[in-house]
């Protein structure tokens, strides 16, 4: 580990000027920095954090009031080229986890310190899966295909599940659930590791699952009618309460928030009635210029939607209405994914340039 706060300063006192003087900015920004790039993601509990997973396959904590680097970490084998665009992690219980191919790693949220890792645990041809979870004092994560539960306190393995798991895992409560690699949705215990349910109606999905009030929402693409449908399925049983079609909706990144689902796809942004999967509404939003992924995320009543050429746009949660976007100029059309991070007043876009800060200062 290494500390880079210094560094994180003056990368920060040397940037935000220049951006927020952009002659073509409409959005209200507060920060940049180009000291860290790549996923971004808050921390939930009592340690104030925005946590950046990069292309350098380090992960730094920044001071989301300032873009500030308070500590960066390497997490990757050095020398070890096993990411495009920042390793998969996730940030909960004063811990900071991230799986590169080759290994897990669990980091101190306040200071970066290693707590443990685990490396390649059955062979070297399997690989750790695209991200993990926290929660409830383990940490989820597939490796092999197989998702595996650990002690987030001591690393101690507790379980291993059966293989054909893919995508980011979902912990609710005392039930962890999976995705499938080639379709269905699994719920398993989550001190034991038993299954509980797995419903099969749902395909191959692009989208994780998103548990909320006893509800969970996946999406899935159906490459022959070339449409999307959403699903939701309830928690305790996975029994499916409804699913709505979209059509020519690609890959369908979604969020869920204030009983919405919000669904990106193609060149627009839809709202459903999470309780019935009725459309709210709709708006139009560009599908950006590069390659790479787009992104939406949501807060109590704000819908972020970043795109791959660096654009985020800010919607009313309620009725869709465009309330502010941001329009940087961008050239050339390498590989970006775009990645959202956002609390009530203030949204955190990661991607190769970087890490911008738009909205209202967070209060402290």
């Amino acid at each position: 580990m290494s500390a880079a706060g210094g560094a994180g300063a003056l990368a920060v006192a040397a940037s935000v000027g220049w951006w927020a003087r952009r002659d073509d900015a409409r959005g209200p920004r507060i920060w940049s920095t180009t000291a860290a790039g790549g996923r971004v993601a808050l921390n939930t509990g009592a340690q104030n954090g925005l946590y950046v997973s990069g292309y350098d396959g380090r992960v730094s904590a920044l001071d989301p009031h300032t873009g500030t680097v308070r500590w960066s970490s390497e997490v990757t084998t050095p020398g070890h080229a096993d990411t495009l665009d920042g390793c998969p992690m996730a940030v909960a219980d004063g811990l900071v986890c991230a799986t590169s191919l080759t290994r897990l790693q669990v980091l101190d949220a306040a200071t970066g310190a290693v707590r443990w890792q685990a490396e390649e645990p059955d062979s070297m041809t399997a690989e750790w899966g695209d991200g993990p979870a926290v929660a409830g004092g383990r940490v989820f994560a597939a490796y092999g295909g197989a998702l595996r539960s650990y002690d987030a306190a001591t690393g101690e393995l507790r379980w291993s599940g059966p293989p054909d798991t893919s995508g980011v895992p979902a912990v609710a409560g005392d039930t962890v659930y999976t995705a499938g690699k080639s379709a269905g949705v699994r719920a398993h215990d989550a001190n034991s590791g038993e299954q509980r349910w797995e419903q099969n109606a749902v395909g191959r999905q692009f989208t994780g699952p998103v548990v909320r009030s006893g509800v969970l929402y996946t999406a899935d693409f159906d490459e022959a009618t070339k449409s999307s449908t959403v699903y939701a399925l309830d928690a305790a049983t996975g029994r499916v309460r409804w699913q709505q079609a979209e059509q020519d909706v690609p890959g369908c990144p979604l969020a869920v928030s204030d009983g919405t689902v919000l669904l990106l796809g193609g060149p627009r942004l839809t709202a459903l009635d999470a309780d019935t999967g009725r459309t709210r509404w709709t708006a139009a939003v560009p599908s950006g210029l590069g390659l790479g992924g787009n992104a939406v995320t949501a807060t109590a009543d704000t819908v972020y939607v970043g795109t791959n050429d660096d654009r985020v746009y800010a919607h009313d949660l309620a009725t869709g209405h465009l309330r502010w976007q941001d329009e940087p100029k961008r050239t050339g059309n390498e590989r970006t994914g775009i990645y959202l991070a956002a609390t009530g007043t203030a949204v955190y876009q990661g991607g190769r340039r970087g890490v911008h800060a738009l909205g209202a200062v967070p209060s402290a």
